[in-house]
Protein backbone atom coordinates (compact mmCIF):
# COMPACT_ATOMS: atom_id res chain seq x y z
CA UNK A 1 0.00 0.00 0.00
CA UNK A 2 2.52 2.36 0.84
CA UNK A 3 5.79 1.00 -0.18
CA UNK A 4 6.37 2.59 -3.18
CA UNK A 5 5.65 5.98 -1.95
CA UNK A 6 7.95 5.93 0.71
CA UNK A 7 10.75 4.01 -1.31
CA UNK A 8 10.36 0.09 0.47
CA UNK A 9 11.30 -2.99 -1.55
CA UNK A 10 9.01 -4.97 1.65
CA UNK A 11 7.00 -3.88 4.66
CA UNK A 12 9.08 -2.67 7.39
CA UNK A 13 6.79 -3.43 10.38
CA UNK A 14 4.86 -6.42 9.64
CA UNK A 15 4.67 -8.60 12.95
CA UNK A 16 5.27 -12.25 11.58
CA UNK A 17 8.23 -13.77 13.32
CA UNK A 18 10.88 -12.86 10.07
CA UNK A 19 14.77 -13.76 10.91
CA UNK A 20 15.68 -11.00 8.22
CA UNK A 21 14.10 -8.54 10.63
CA UNK A 22 15.11 -9.44 13.67
CA UNK A 23 17.10 -6.73 15.33
CA UNK A 24 19.67 -7.64 18.18
CA UNK A 25 19.34 -5.52 20.84
CA UNK A 26 22.07 -6.45 23.83
CA UNK A 27 19.24 -8.00 25.45
CA UNK A 28 18.36 -10.49 22.33
CA UNK A 29 22.12 -11.08 22.01
CA UNK A 30 22.41 -12.67 25.75
CA UNK A 31 19.39 -14.97 25.13
CA UNK A 32 20.83 -15.94 21.92
CA UNK A 33 23.75 -16.88 23.58
CA UNK A 34 22.72 -19.05 26.52
CA UNK A 35 20.25 -21.10 23.73
CA UNK A 36 23.56 -21.46 21.67
CA UNK A 37 25.25 -22.81 24.65
CA UNK A 38 22.72 -24.93 25.54
CA UNK A 39 22.17 -26.78 22.23
CA UNK A 40 25.99 -27.35 21.74
CA UNK A 41 26.32 -28.52 24.46
CA UNK A 42 23.39 -30.64 24.43
CA UNK A 43 21.50 -29.41 27.22
CA UNK A 44 18.01 -31.01 28.05
CA UNK A 45 16.17 -27.80 29.18
CA UNK A 46 15.86 -24.10 28.04
CA UNK A 47 13.62 -21.59 29.62
CA UNK A 48 12.75 -18.20 28.07
CA UNK A 49 10.37 -15.86 29.30
CA UNK A 50 9.54 -12.44 28.74
CA UNK A 51 6.46 -10.13 28.22
CA UNK A 52 4.06 -10.70 24.73
CA UNK A 53 5.97 -9.35 22.11
CA UNK A 54 9.58 -9.18 23.03
CA UNK A 55 10.62 -11.43 20.21
CA UNK A 56 10.83 -14.68 22.27
CA UNK A 57 9.70 -17.43 19.49
CA UNK A 58 11.58 -15.17 16.42
CA UNK A 59 14.49 -15.59 18.42
CA UNK A 60 14.27 -19.05 18.85
CA UNK A 61 13.14 -19.99 15.11
CA UNK A 62 16.72 -17.52 14.21
CA UNK A 63 18.79 -19.70 16.15
CA UNK A 64 17.36 -23.08 14.76
CA UNK A 65 17.43 -21.48 11.16
CA UNK A 66 21.66 -21.22 11.62
CA UNK A 67 21.75 -24.33 12.44
CA UNK A 68 22.85 -27.76 9.97
CA UNK A 69 19.82 -30.03 8.49
CA UNK A 70 20.96 -32.33 11.03
CA UNK A 71 17.87 -30.89 12.97
CA UNK A 72 13.94 -32.58 13.84
CA UNK A 73 11.42 -30.06 15.50
CA UNK A 74 8.40 -30.43 17.43
CA UNK A 75 6.65 -27.22 18.04
CA UNK A 76 3.86 -26.82 19.87
CA UNK A 77 1.69 -23.21 19.45
CA UNK A 78 -1.26 -24.26 21.60
CA UNK A 79 -0.09 -26.12 25.10
CA UNK A 80 -3.68 -26.36 25.70
CA UNK A 81 -4.01 -30.11 25.49
CA UNK A 82 -4.89 -33.50 27.69
CA UNK A 83 -1.60 -35.58 27.95
CA UNK A 84 -2.30 -37.60 25.49
CA UNK A 85 -3.16 -35.81 22.59
CA UNK A 86 0.03 -33.59 23.55
CA UNK A 87 2.28 -37.16 23.09
CA UNK A 88 0.35 -37.69 19.93
CA UNK A 89 1.11 -34.30 18.70
CA UNK A 90 4.54 -34.18 19.16
CA UNK A 91 5.06 -38.24 17.44
CA UNK A 92 2.97 -36.80 14.65
CA UNK A 93 5.09 -33.53 14.11
CA UNK A 94 8.23 -35.31 14.04
CA UNK A 95 6.77 -37.68 11.55
CA UNK A 96 6.73 -40.54 13.56
CA UNK A 97 3.04 -41.38 13.56
CA UNK A 98 1.06 -40.53 10.38
CA UNK A 99 -2.27 -42.14 11.06
CA UNK A 100 -4.64 -42.39 13.88
CA UNK A 101 -3.33 -42.06 17.79
CA UNK A 102 -2.00 -44.13 20.15
CA UNK A 103 -1.56 -44.98 23.77
CA UNK A 104 0.52 -43.00 26.33
CA UNK A 105 2.18 -46.02 26.43
CA UNK A 106 2.70 -46.58 22.52
CA UNK A 107 3.65 -43.28 21.85
CA UNK A 108 6.50 -43.06 24.34
CA UNK A 109 8.05 -46.07 22.69
CA UNK A 110 7.59 -44.85 19.34
CA UNK A 111 9.51 -41.82 20.55
CA UNK A 112 12.07 -43.63 22.54
CA UNK A 113 13.14 -45.31 19.64
CA UNK A 114 12.82 -42.47 17.35
CA UNK A 115 15.48 -40.32 19.64
CA UNK A 116 17.53 -43.42 19.80
CA UNK A 117 17.86 -43.42 15.65
CA UNK A 118 18.17 -39.85 15.76
CA UNK A 119 20.89 -39.76 17.99
CA UNK A 120 22.91 -42.71 15.97
CA UNK A 121 22.90 -40.23 13.24
CA UNK A 122 24.01 -37.61 15.06
CA UNK A 123 20.16 -35.39 14.83
CA UNK A 124 19.02 -33.13 16.82
CA UNK A 125 15.80 -33.21 18.31
CA UNK A 126 14.20 -30.37 19.99
CA UNK A 127 10.58 -29.86 21.49
CA UNK A 128 9.85 -26.36 21.20
CA UNK A 129 6.62 -24.89 23.64
CA UNK A 130 5.33 -21.98 22.86
CA UNK A 131 2.99 -19.93 25.63
CA UNK A 132 4.39 -22.24 27.89
CA UNK A 133 2.50 -20.36 30.66
CA UNK A 134 -0.55 -21.76 29.93
CA UNK A 135 0.46 -25.58 30.20
CA UNK A 136 -1.36 -27.69 32.59
CA UNK A 137 0.31 -28.97 35.84
CA UNK A 138 -0.31 -32.73 34.80
CA UNK A 139 1.21 -31.54 31.37
CA UNK A 140 3.94 -29.70 32.74
CA UNK A 141 5.08 -33.39 34.35
CA UNK A 142 4.45 -34.83 31.37
CA UNK A 143 7.24 -32.33 29.63
CA UNK A 144 9.41 -33.09 32.50
CA UNK A 145 8.86 -36.86 32.40
CA UNK A 146 10.03 -36.52 28.13
CA UNK A 147 13.91 -35.51 29.51
CA UNK A 148 14.42 -39.04 31.38
CA UNK A 149 14.38 -40.18 27.34
CA UNK A 150 18.26 -40.22 27.65
CA UNK A 151 21.16 -42.42 27.19
CA UNK A 152 23.75 -42.90 29.89
CA UNK A 153 25.83 -39.90 28.69
CA UNK A 154 23.15 -37.69 26.90
CA UNK A 155 20.19 -36.12 26.29
CA UNK A 156 17.91 -37.08 23.66
CA UNK A 157 15.57 -34.60 23.47
CA UNK A 158 15.97 -30.78 23.65
CA UNK A 159 13.04 -28.95 25.46
CA UNK A 160 12.96 -25.25 25.10
CA UNK A 161 10.05 -23.26 26.98
CA UNK A 162 8.85 -20.16 25.94
CA UNK A 163 6.47 -18.06 28.39
CA UNK A 164 5.38 -15.01 29.64
CA UNK A 165 6.72 -14.02 33.13
CA UNK A 166 3.87 -15.88 34.98
CA UNK A 167 5.66 -18.77 34.26
CA UNK A 168 8.62 -18.45 36.46
CA UNK A 169 5.72 -18.50 39.35
CA UNK A 170 4.73 -21.95 38.23
CA UNK A 171 7.93 -22.99 38.22
CA UNK A 172 8.88 -21.97 41.66
CA UNK A 173 6.33 -23.66 42.75
CA UNK A 174 7.58 -26.48 45.11
CA UNK A 175 5.66 -29.47 43.28
CA UNK A 176 7.90 -29.02 40.32
CA UNK A 177 11.13 -28.87 42.16
CA UNK A 178 12.23 -31.70 40.40
CA UNK A 179 12.11 -29.80 36.95
CA UNK A 180 13.50 -26.81 37.78
CA UNK A 181 16.55 -29.10 38.50
CA UNK A 182 16.48 -29.79 35.28
CA UNK A 183 16.98 -26.63 34.00
CA UNK A 184 20.73 -25.82 33.11
CA UNK A 185 19.52 -22.31 30.66
CA UNK A 186 17.11 -19.72 31.40
CA UNK A 187 16.88 -15.95 30.61
CA UNK A 188 14.43 -13.16 30.80
CA UNK A 189 13.96 -10.99 27.96
CA UNK A 190 12.96 -7.14 28.57
CA UNK A 191 11.90 -5.06 26.78
CA UNK A 192 13.70 -2.02 24.53
CA UNK A 193 14.64 1.00 25.92
CA UNK A 194 14.38 4.52 24.31
CA UNK A 195 17.82 4.46 22.61
CA UNK A 196 17.07 0.68 21.57
CA UNK A 197 13.56 1.55 20.08
CA UNK A 198 15.13 4.27 17.92
CA UNK A 199 17.93 1.98 16.36
CA UNK A 200 14.86 -0.69 15.96
CA UNK A 201 13.20 1.43 13.66
CA UNK A 202 15.96 2.67 12.38
CA UNK A 203 17.23 -1.24 11.60
CA UNK A 204 13.55 -1.90 10.21
CA UNK A 205 13.43 1.10 7.76
CA UNK A 206 17.29 -0.24 6.67
CA UNK A 207 15.96 -3.72 5.90
CA UNK A 208 13.10 -3.01 4.39
CA UNK A 209 15.14 0.12 1.67
CA UNK A 210 14.02 3.09 2.96
CA UNK A 211 15.30 6.16 0.98
CA UNK A 212 14.56 8.12 4.43
CA UNK A 213 16.54 6.84 7.42
CA UNK A 214 14.97 9.72 9.24
CA UNK A 215 11.24 9.18 8.00
CA UNK A 216 10.30 9.16 11.87
CA UNK A 217 11.69 12.46 13.93
CA UNK A 218 12.18 12.38 17.44
CA UNK A 219 9.33 13.22 18.42
CA UNK A 220 7.70 10.44 16.64
CA UNK A 221 10.04 8.30 18.37
CA UNK A 222 9.35 8.70 21.72
CA UNK A 223 6.12 8.88 22.24
CA UNK A 224 5.88 5.60 19.94
CA UNK A 225 8.26 4.55 23.30
CA UNK A 226 5.88 5.74 25.82
CA UNK A 227 3.01 3.64 24.24
CA UNK A 228 4.64 0.99 23.26
CA UNK A 229 7.21 0.89 26.16
CA UNK A 230 10.01 -0.91 24.24
CA UNK A 231 7.54 -4.14 23.63
CA UNK A 232 8.91 -4.99 18.92
CA UNK A 233 5.16 -6.00 18.29
CA UNK A 234 3.56 -3.35 19.63
CA UNK A 235 6.86 -0.50 17.90
CA UNK A 236 5.46 -2.85 14.92
CA UNK A 237 1.80 -1.82 14.95
CA UNK A 238 2.10 1.82 16.26
CA UNK A 239 4.89 2.10 12.88
CA UNK A 240 2.75 0.13 10.78
CA UNK A 241 -0.76 2.08 11.26
CA UNK A 242 1.20 5.63 11.28
CA UNK A 243 2.91 5.08 7.71
CA UNK A 244 -0.50 4.58 6.42
CA UNK A 245 -2.13 7.29 7.72
CA UNK A 246 1.45 9.18 6.32
CA UNK A 247 0.82 8.13 3.05
CA UNK A 248 -3.24 8.66 2.85
CA UNK A 249 -1.88 12.64 3.68
CA UNK A 250 1.20 12.84 1.68
CA UNK A 251 3.66 12.92 4.54
CA UNK A 252 7.61 12.37 3.54
CA UNK A 253 7.63 12.54 7.66
CA UNK A 254 5.98 11.22 10.67
CA UNK A 255 5.53 13.33 13.08
CA UNK A 256 4.19 12.82 17.09
CA UNK A 257 0.70 14.41 15.93
CA UNK A 258 0.66 11.37 13.43
CA UNK A 259 1.97 8.60 16.26
CA UNK A 260 -0.29 10.23 18.35
CA UNK A 261 -3.54 9.89 16.21
CA UNK A 262 -2.64 6.51 15.45
CA UNK A 263 -2.52 5.39 18.87
CA UNK A 264 -6.11 6.82 19.73
CA UNK A 265 -7.39 4.88 16.62
CA UNK A 266 -5.62 1.58 17.67
CA UNK A 267 -7.20 2.60 21.47
CA UNK A 268 -10.36 3.11 19.63
CA UNK A 269 -10.07 5.92 21.49
CA UNK A 270 -12.95 8.54 19.60
CA UNK A 271 -11.36 12.11 18.50
CA UNK A 272 -12.45 15.22 19.18
CA UNK A 273 -13.30 17.39 16.64
CA UNK A 274 -13.02 20.88 18.02
CA UNK A 275 -14.73 22.70 15.13
CA UNK A 276 -17.90 20.89 16.71
CA UNK A 277 -17.46 21.81 20.31
CA UNK A 278 -18.48 25.56 19.79
CA UNK A 279 -21.62 25.49 18.94
CA UNK A 280 -22.36 22.78 21.49
CA UNK A 281 -21.14 25.11 23.80
CA UNK A 282 -22.67 28.25 22.70
CA UNK A 283 -25.87 26.28 23.31
CA UNK A 284 -25.06 25.01 26.35
CA UNK A 285 -24.33 28.65 27.48
CA UNK A 286 -27.73 30.08 25.99
CA UNK A 287 -29.53 27.64 27.99
CA UNK A 288 -27.69 28.29 31.15
CA UNK A 289 -28.31 31.97 30.84
CA UNK A 290 -32.10 31.19 30.21
CA UNK A 291 -32.51 29.27 32.93
CA UNK A 292 -31.19 31.71 35.36
CA UNK A 293 -33.19 34.73 33.57
CA UNK A 294 -36.63 32.39 34.00
CA UNK A 295 -35.74 31.64 37.52
CA UNK A 296 -35.04 35.30 38.25
CA UNK A 297 -37.72 36.02 37.04
CA UNK A 298 -40.50 33.88 38.52
CA UNK A 299 -38.67 34.52 41.57
CA UNK A 300 -39.33 38.38 41.55
CA UNK A 301 -42.77 38.28 40.36
CA UNK A 302 -43.19 35.72 43.44
CA UNK A 303 -41.74 38.54 45.67
CA UNK A 304 -44.14 41.33 43.98
CA UNK A 305 -47.04 38.99 45.03
CA UNK A 306 -45.56 38.63 48.38
CA UNK A 307 -45.80 42.24 48.96
CA UNK A 308 -49.15 42.87 47.67
CA UNK A 309 -50.67 40.28 50.03
CA UNK A 310 -48.50 41.67 52.68
CA UNK A 311 -49.74 45.45 52.02
CA UNK A 312 -53.44 44.01 51.97
CA UNK A 313 -53.00 42.86 55.24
Amino acid sequence: MYEKYYGFNKKPFEITPDPRFFYLSEKHREALAHLRYAIREGKGFSVITGEVGTGKTTLVHMILSTLDQNVRIANIFNPLMDPEDFLDYVCVDLGIRKKGGGTRGQNITLLYHFLLECFERKDRVFLIIDEAQNLDKKLLEEVRLLTNLETSRNKLLHVILLGQPELNKTLADKKFRALKQRITTRYNLNALNLAETKEYILFRLKKAGARNLSLFDNGAVKAIYKYSKGIPRLINIVCDNSLITGFSRDLNRIRKPVILESIRDLEGLQRINKSRLWPAFFVFVIVIVSAILIGYALSSDWLAGQDRFGARG
